[in-house]
């Protein structure tokens, strides 16, 4: 009894041992496997931060150049106001520094976790912040697309270039050059030479382009809100009925067409369907 009683204690000493071994065993498999975990962790986090980082300074150059936009034309601060956040990376290492202070716990137990927190609530953060910059810079297109549409539509300036051009006959009551008779002029009369390029003064859609007695060749631009220019005695012309035009665009070659005396341009502005005197859009700045 003794002799198995020695033997049944050493065989589970023996299982004791075992078990401990085998459990220590366990225990470095599985903080072998957390540390390589949490390296990789790191690196990704680490990688993922920069990643993240360069995007926010791309979003910060961005915002610059907004704010500049913003300055340059002289639009209203508070209806285009970008953010400029900190860095992802000091915002992680401040709150991870702030956490293990607050918390008084060991780095390495909560360095991963606590950074990956902060990195995904920063990452949130910035895709906020750049939804809100997207939505400023359409903002700020739409504005800067009807500040230029209407540039374009600002009648102003010759039909022809200024060098070379001169005003030969202005609006009003007149001797007319082929009766001697008085006569009302509808228009300014531009002389210039031969092939000098006539230009539209202002955006708009062509709604005449053709021969008319008196007129010669003769182009009609509509530019809305009641206003209509025109340009008559071309030698040429070069747009059709429905072409869209830009400001400052050739519509047509100067010529001597029609009742006309010699190469020039009958340039008339025509608001609500009656002529007014053109000197006034000839004169003033583009605006």
């Amino acid at each position: 009894m003794t002799s198995a009683w020695l033997l049944q204690s050493h065989y589970h000493q023996q299982l004791i041992q075992h078990k401990k071994n085998s459990l220590h065993e366990r225990n470095l498999i599985k903080q072998q496997y957390l540390h390589s975990m949490e390296s990789q962790t790191n690196l990704q986090l680490q990688s993922l931060a920069e990643k993240v980082g360069q995007l926010q300074a791309q979003g910060i150059k961005l915002n610059s150049l907004g704010e500049r936009l913003i300055e340059k034309l002289n639009f209203p601060k508070d209806e285009f106001e970008f953010e400029l956040n900190q860095s992802i990376e000091e915002n992680v290492e401040q709150n991870t520094e702030a956490d293990n202070s607050a918390n008084n716990l060991d780095e390495s137990a909560i360095a991963v976790p606590s950074k990956l927190t902060i990195l995904n609530k920063s990452v949130s953060q910035l895709a906020n912040q750049y939804e809100k910059s997207q939505n400023l810079l359409q903002q700020l297109e739409i504005t800067l697309n009807n500040l230029h549409l209407i540039d374009e539509l600002f009648i102003s300036g010759r039909p022809v270039p200024n060098e070379g051009s001169w005003i030969s006959s202005p609006f009003g009551t007149r001797s007319d050059p082929f009766t001697g008779r008085l006569r009302r002029h509808k228009g300014v009369d531009i002389a210039g030479y031969t092939g000098m390029p006539i230009n539209a003064t202002a955006a708009g859609v062509i709604t005449t382009s053709e021969a008319r007695t008196g007129y010669g060749f003769l182009v009609e631009i509509n530019h809305g809100s009641g206003l209509k220019t025109r340009y008559a005695h071309a030698s040429s012309i070069v747009v059709s009925v429905g072409d869209v035009v830009e400001k400052g665009q050739q519509i047509a070659v100067m010529g001597t067409t029609g009742r006309s005396t010699g190469p020039h341009v009958h340039y008339e502005v025509i608001k609500d369907g009656r002529q007014i005197n053109p000197i006034y859009y000839i004169q003033r700045l583009p605006s």
